[in-house]
């Protein structure tokens, strides 16, 4: 298997998923498993993907970078083009990341020209190329478009414009509410995965660690396993008063006691803590 090769060639070989990766002689176009970049993995051109549907597509970047650049994205897409391509702004990126790249887009490309406009026709066109792209992404995914996004591409008119400008704020607001809904309700269901041991660690923004026995060790939720005596011992120290800052626990210094306890990068409430160690005895 060739690993170095033509563009041409490297592009057909990623589109049709022949091989693992590739790479041009000059090593700017290059791609890993299902995604292919241009200079480095900054800059993602296309990725294959599945949902949780089981439909197959090829999510395309809209963004513009070099001349080299666009070059690449060229042969890409003449790889792909007949494939189900999804366009966004980052095929790596975050549904976020992408949602904000159209909010920018709608926001200053489309909406505040319009508002400026003597003929509107054209910035009513490049809203509602934004609209038809972005709902055939957020579709595919089975996600709804944020409120601040639906706003934006819902203006018609200057006083339309201007009404969302004073709401703005509000609509920013609404979206952070939903996504901390979003991320409670995740967070509960990855938690309750790993105490089932259906996953070895949980990758969240929560502040708090947690802790379960696992083939007759201690486990936390950032994979660090514990023998079970070392920690029936960390219990009674903790029970009894006497763990201290500066104190050392497996390789792991303990940098805060009180009603958190930081052990290395871990985070614990102290009331946690006794309530699994009480369990231990």
């Amino acid at each position: 298997m060739r690993n170095v090769l033509p563009t041409s060639e490297l592009c057909h070989k990623w589109a049709n998923m022949e091989q693992e990766s590739g790479r041009t002689s000059t090593g700017t176009l290059f791609f890993n498993r299902n995604t292919i970049y241009s200079y480095g993995d900054h800059f993602a051109i296309a990725k294959h993907i599945v949902n949780e549907q089981g439909q197959r597509a090829v999510l395309f970047t809209l963004r513009r970078y070099s001349n080299t650049t666009a070059k690449h994205i060229s042969s890409v897409y003449m790889s792909c083009k007949n494939d189900n391509l999804i366009y966004c702004a980052n095929p790596i990126g975050s549904h976020e990341i992408n949602f904000k790249y159209w909010e920018q887009s709608a926001e200053h490309d489309g909406a505040n020209k319009l508002a400026k406009a003597r003929k509107p026709e054209k910035y009513l066109a490049v809203l509602a190329d934004i609209e038809r792209t972005a709902n055939i992404y957020a579709s595919f995914f089975g996600i709804q478009l944020p409120e601040t996004l639906k706003a934006l591409l819902s203006i018609k008119d200057k006083t339309e414009f201007l009404a969302f400008a004073d709401k703005k704020a509000e609509f920013i607001k609404a979206e952070r509410k939903i996504k901390e809904a979003e991320q409670k309700k995740k967070f509960k269901e990855d938690i309750k995965k790993w105490f089932n041991c259906e996953t070895s660690r949980l990758y969240t923004t929560y502040k708090y660690d947690f802790l379960r026995i696992k083939d007759n060790r201690i486990e936390t939720t950032q994979a660090v396993q514990i023998p079970l005596e070392l920690g029936k011992r960390l219990y009674q120290s903790i029970k009894n008063g006497s763990l201290s800052v500066g104190d050392k626990f497996l390789n792991y210094s303990i940098n805060e006691v009180g009603k958190e306890i930081k052990i290395g990068c871990h985070t614990f409430k102290q009331s946690y803590l006794l309530k699994f160690g009480s369990q231990l005895s």
